[in-house]
């Protein structure tokens, strides 16, 4: 067990990645000391009582006037398909809307909150104020963080960062909410029996007129932490990168320019080459489901059909996983069992044009970083496969094929951002089985600001 340290540092940052399938946090207590030392993610997925203590389902389902979240939210979700209940799955999606503020005032669809009265602000504050009472009690579990790391400065990551936007003005605001929720109602988020929403209700109003300083810094742009987090881990890292960050909601790609000679070394976006899309995990969920209802063949909006999609999106990434390992997957519902096998997916005329948006993608940021990196004298281009995507076995081949002409002589290192890959080694052994999923809050922890171009 490593030792504690006596106190966190002016530099100590803590980041936190409410993931759109799961929420991770790290603290960065100090980015000049061991990375085994000075970087640590916390075990908040043990205070939930999730699968891993690192991890934790970014979930919310409303049952019997009461809130639930985390792992029990999942479990109750998967007791009420046959009610025509929904969980709500994400909480990040809302952060691409074009119009942060007009989405984060929408209801949340009656199948989620039968009263009608939550928003999707609502949702986002409770979730957070939900995470801070789990970073409370890693934190107070801990015996390697210095005491007084819960008041460190707070970053979160998002797809879409922009310094200065209407998403920065929106999340502060958020974030400050939320410490108020989180200091009325405590430990109460806690509580197996999950909490009474009149009384979140009640602490939501609490905190429109009360907020607390959540000591928000900032947001972080995804491909960034994970530019960071591959960099400060590599074996061997090169001047130019380009992310490839494929979450459950958003992919995105974004280049960098590393300068090591600067004190810290600094990354600096190469802007030309970033790109955002809806085009991720879920898209691909969204394709198998789509497949797998038509070899179901219920009615359209029929009660069966209705059961099987609320089944289908439940497990929809437990199927991912099974058909990319075995070649197969299944989903039972009621008395049937679908299946799809692989090759059936890859012929799918949704998922090759998936792919193909995606390659074009891949080849136009990768011309704008060779266009950077070929005046340079570079030789490699390391392409950072993040994201819970990031074990998509078609990847590296898409990357491969949708290499654009101007590379030249320069070579691409396309690589997981993985302990499965040579490049990070070195990565601690406490976390590597979920490096891949962790990385951006360990990324975004240490990570200074963007230099100006």
């Amino acid at each position: 067990m490593l030792n504690a340290i006596d106190s966190p540092t002016t530099a100590t940052r803590m980041c936190i990645d409410f993931g759109t399938a799961l929420s991770k946090v790290s603290v960065c207590i100090d980015p000049y000391l061991p990375l085994p030392v000075g970087v640590r993610p916390l075990a908040i997925g043990a205070v939930a009582g999730a699968e891993h203590p690192l991890l934790t389902p970014s979930v919310m389902f409303v049952e019997g006037g009461r809130l639930f979240f985390g792992p029990q939210a999942l479990e109750l979700a998967s007791k009420g398909v046959e009610e025509e209940r929904d969980a709500l799955l994400s909480f990040k999606i809302v952060l691409g809307a074009e119009d942060i503020d007009r989405a984060l005032l929408q209801r949340l669809p009656g199948t989620i909150d039968p009263t009608g009265t939550l928003r999707e602000r609502d949702a986002l504050v409770l979730y957070l104020a939900y995470l801070d009472q789990l970073i409370l009690e890693a934190l107070h579990r801990s015996e390697t963080m210095p005491p007084g790391v819960a008041q460190a400065p707070r970053r979160f990551t998002s797809p879409v960062w922009r310094q200065g936007s209407a998403v920065e003005h929106a999340m502060r605001i958020v974030f400050n909410e939320a410490a108020a929720v989180s200091a009325k109602l405590g430990r109460l988020f806690l509580a197996p029996e999950g909490i009474s929403l009149a009384q979140c209700k009640n602490a939501l109003d609490y905190a429109i007129t009360s907020p607390i300083d959540a000591r928000l810094e900032t947001g972080i742009f995804e491909p960034h932490a994970a530019a960071a987090a591959a960099l400060a881990y590599s074996v061997t890292p090169v001047r130019f990168v380009l992310v490839f960050d494929m979450g459950a909601g958003t992919t995105d790609l974004a280049a960098f320019d590393f300068n090591e000679t600067a004190d810290p070394p600094s990354l600096t976006e190469i802007r030309e080459a970033r790109w955002c899309s809806a085009l991720a995990g879920d898209e691909v969920d969204r394709v198998l489901i789509n497949m797998l209802l038509a070899r179901r063949g219920a009615a359209p909006g029929s009660v069966e059909e209705g059961r099987f999609l609320r089944a289908a999106r439940l497990g929809a990434r437990d199927m991912k996983r099974e058909l990319f390992e075995s070649g197969r997957c299944h989903l039972k519902e009621g008395w049937r069992t679908t299946g799809v096998r692989r090759e059936e997916l890859f012929e799918d005329p949704g998922f090759r044009g998936f792919t193909r948006a995606l390659g074009d993608a891949i080849g136009a940021s990768l011309a704008a970083v060779a266009h950077r990196a070929r005046p340079a004298g570079a030789d490699i281009i390391d392409v950072v496969l993040a994201g819970g995507g990031s074990a998509l076995p078609f990847l590296p081949d898409l990357v491969r094929a949708s290499a654009p002409p101007n590379l030249g002589a320069i070579q691409l290192r396309i690589e997981p951002l993985s302990p499965t890959s040579e490049l990070y080694a070195g990565i601690d052994d406490y976390f590597s089985d979920v490096f891949p999923q962790i990385a951006m809050s360990i990324g975004g922890a240490l990570v200074e600001m963007l230099s100006p171009e």
